[in-house]
C-alpha cells in the first residue's frame, strides 16, 4: 500500500495540530519530527498513542531550520557543497546525534525512518554522516526518487525544475544507504511547488491519485496561522494541503 506521510511535526503548535488531526482521522500514515525544546507534551503523548495504532513516527533530520533549544543551522548553499571542512562536518555530525538522541529521549525508541528537511540527508557530503546513525531491525531511510520515469515528469511538472537536482542526489545517496544496509522505500512522490497555493492545489490531487502501491508520498499539511513558517513555504500552501487531504481527496 502507499504510504502518506507528513513532514514537519514540531515547526510550530497550530501546524502540528492539524497533522495530528489528519493522522488521528486516518488520513496520513505517519509523520517527521523535527525535534525541539516546544513540542507539546500532550502532542507527543497523541503521537505515541497513534503509533501503537501502526503510524510511523520518523525522525526529520534538520540541518537549515532555528528552532528552540536545538543546534545552530547552516545556509543551504553551504551544505550542498560536495566537500566540507573537517570542522563543519564534526558539527553536523554532533547536530544529527543530538537530534537521534533527542528524538529517543522524547518517545522512548528510534525512529521508525529517518528524512531530511529540504531532503538535507541525502546532500553528498551528509550521506556517510546519516549512513552512520543508529537504527533499528525495521528502520529505514527516505528516498526522494520516483521509481519510473513516468513518475519522475509528474513530479517535476508539479514541482518544478529544482526536483531534477534533488532526484540526481537521491539516486546517489540511495546506492550508499544500500550498502549500508539500510532499507529505503521503493517508489516515491511529492514534490510540489510549495510557495505556490494554487499550483499545490491542482497537483496534489493528481499526485494522490496516481501513486501506486508501494508509494510514499511526501507531503506538508500545516496551519497558515501559525506563526513559525518555512522560507519557500507559503503558508497558504500548508492549510491547501489539510484541506485536500481531510476532504478525503486521496481516497
Amino acid at each position: 500500500m502507499r504510504l502518506l506521510i507528513a513532514d514537519d511535526f514540531g515547526l510550530g503548535r497550530k501546524h502540528d495540530s492539524a497533522i495530528l488531526s489528519l493522522i488521528e482521522a486516518g488520513r496520513l500514515d505517519g509523520t517527521s519530527v523535527m525535534v525541539n525544546h516546544a513540542i507539546a507534551p500532550a502532542d507527543i503523548a497523541r503521537l505515541q498513542a497513534a503509533r501503537v495504532s501502526g503510524t510511523q513516527i520518523g525522525l526529520h533530520l534538520n540541518l537549515t531550520q532555528a528552532l528552540p533549544g536545538m543546534s545552530a543551522a547552516w545556509p543551504l548553499s553551504t551544505l550542498l557543497r560536495p566537500l566540507l571542512g573537517s570542522d563543519l562536518l564534526e558539527a553536523i555530525r554532533d547536530s544529527l546525534v543530538r537530534q537521534t538522541d533527542e528524538f529517543a529521549s522524547l518517545f522512548g525508541h528510534l525512529p521508525d525512518y529517518y528524512d531530511g528537511h529540504q531532503h538535507c540527508h541525502c546532500f553528498p557530503a551528509i550521506v556517510p554522516l546519516v549512513a552512520r546513525l543508529p537504527a533499528g531491525s525495521q528502520t529505514w531511510i527516505r528516498i526522494p526518487l520516483p521509481s519510473s520515469w513516468a513518475g519522475r515528469w509528474r513530479n517535476l511538472r508539479a514541482g518544478g525544475a529544482k526536483g531534477v537536482l534533488i532526484m540526481a542526489l537521491a539516486a546517489r545517496a540511495r546506492a550508499v544507504f544500500r550498502r549500508a544496509g539500510w532499507q529505503v522505500n521503493s517508489d516515491f512522490s511529492g514534490f510540489l511547488r510549495l510557495d505556490d497555493p494554487a499550483s499545490v492545489r491542482h497537483w496534489l490531487p493528481r499526485l494522490l491519485s496516481a501513486a501506486g502501491p508501494g508509494c510514499l508520498v511526501m507531503l506538508h499539511p500545516g496551519d497558515a496561522g501559525d506563526e513559525v513558517q518555512c522560507d519557500g513555504h507559503a503558508p497558504q500552501s500548508r492549510s491547501c494541503e489539510t484541506k485536500i487531504l481531510l476532504q478525503g481527496a486521496v481516497d
